[in-house]
């Protein structure tokens, strides 16, 4: 448990933000109870639990500070004093006093009356100044409902701070108000974003195009309190491979058009736009693809030794990435879908692994590696790619049925099965 955002000994934790702060701080509480003293405590006001049968609170008072003798595999409550059955705001000078009688310290430091969003304050969020790890809670279900009082905590507010004309709550919603910052204003110590209830690969996109517009140097957290589930955010890279020579095609099959007057690369690029990433890079030779790079957003990295083969594209792919993950995906895949994109993401995401498509038992491309292999990748030599490293290592299969998206064109005749395809696209 210690590990889940690296939490030890000593910290004093401060939770702002909107959609679990108490339940996440409830959370903590009885996991960190195994290994330590624990003390929750408000800056703000938070409902004083009930004790039921099962419950291992111990109410703390002012008058009982100095006589304290906290106890292992029990929660400790701070209740400077309680009105209309809520645990009222802990002052510093409390909890100074409290502090060196506890192995864990855990704070409510902010209120949205169960809201997702809200205006703030000016002296909001109210963080103790020996604070060491600051985690802000975000809750996305908002995500397409109305924007009024009863979704936005403070609606008037909200709407003077981030400013937006459209009626609904949109992503661009959440990125400012995320980029604001204001859930980290006057801390100190590590700041962490953990996106509360995620608990689908539908929510996950949804968390996904936003993550990757934020700014923020923060780690970040997705998943669910509910479902016990805590996850590391690692950015990826899709990295388009399009050096290859097109022999056994007796032409520039990149540059083929399709039906809609994309060109086959064209096609795989716009498709993978789609989804937003913070950087997309295509591998090229002789310059040929430098403009479409730019009308769709990636940087592009001139392969001036295609001949080499495929495994060099790979190499100057990773050299150019500055990410976790590395998603290698060939220049000649127009079906791909962005809901096939984004499970592989998400598979990768959960294990942390190297992610390989599967198709009735046969593997696909695109491939993900982890940042970890990056010796591996740049290491690489001759025409097999990331193969090499799939024979020896560990991968966990992302099974599809579609075999569509996973289509090859390598050769003329496939053309006649491309056309076909796309009638059935």
């Amino acid at each position: 448990m210690p590990e889940l955002f690296n939490i030890k000994k000593g910290d004093i934790i401060s939770i702002t933000g909107a959609g679990g702060k108490t339940s996440l701080m409830f959370y903590l509480a009885n996991k960190l109870k195994k290994t330590g003293t624990v003390l929750i405590a408000t800056t703000t006001k938070i409902f004083k639990p009930e004790i039921k049968e099962n419950n291992s609170f111990i109410f703390i008072y002012p008058e009982e500070i100095g006589s304290l003798s906290p106890q292992d595999n029990f929660i400790h409550i701070f209740c400077s004093k309680v009105e209309n059955d809520k645990i009222c705001d802990t002052s510093f000078y409390d909890l100074n006093r409290l502090r060196d009688y506890f192995d864990y310290i855990l704070i409510e430091a902010d209120g949205s009356s169960n809201k997702s969003l809200k205006g703030w304050r000016e002296n909001e969020p109210r963080i103790y100044t020996l604070t060491t790890k600051t985690i802000a809670i975000v809750d996305i279900t908002a995500l397409n409902k109305e924007k009024n009082e009863h979704n936005i905590h403070r609606f008037e507010l909200f709407q003077n701070q981030y400013f937006n004309s459209n009626k609904i709550i949109e992503k661009i919603d959440y990125i400012e108000y995320i980029n604001s910052n204001n859930f980290f204003k006057n801390s100190l110590g590590e700041t962490i974003i953990f996106f509360n209830k995620i608990e689908n690969i539908e929510m996950f996109e949804e968390f996904f195009n936003i993550v990757n517009n934020l700014n923020s140097p923060s780690k970040i957290y997705f998943g669910s309190i509910f479902e016990e589930k805590f996850v590391l955010y690692k950015s990826i890279t899709p990295v388009v491979l399009a050096s290859g020579f097109s022999k056994r095609f007796l032409e520039n099959k990149l540059s083929f058009k399709l039906k809609n007057n994309r060109s086959i690369l064209e096609e795989t690029l716009f498709n993978i736009t789609h989804l937003s990433f913070k950087e997309k890079i295509l591998v090229g030779r002789d310059n040929l693809y430098e403009a479409l790079s730019k009308k769709y957003g990636f940087k592009y990295i001139n392969n001036d030794s295609a001949h080499l083969g495929q495994s060099y594209s790979v190499v100057l792919g990773t050299l150019n990435s500055t990410l976790q993950g590395y998603l290698f995906i060939p220049g000649d895949m127009p079906f791909l879908s962005k809901q096939t994109i984004i499970k592989i993401i998400y598979n990768f995401q959960l294990y942390d692994e190297i992610i390989v498509p599967f198709v009735n038992g046969h593997k696909k491309a695109p491939v993900l590696f982890p940042q970890r292999y990056f010796e591996d990748l740049i290491n690489l030599k001759g025409d097999s790619g990331g193969r090499e490293i799939l024979k020896k290592e560990s991968f966990i299969k992302c099974n599809f049925e579609n075999s569509l998206e996973f289509f090859d064109i390598d050769t003329q005749e496939d053309l006649k099965k491309l056309e076909i395809l796309e009638e059935q696209i």
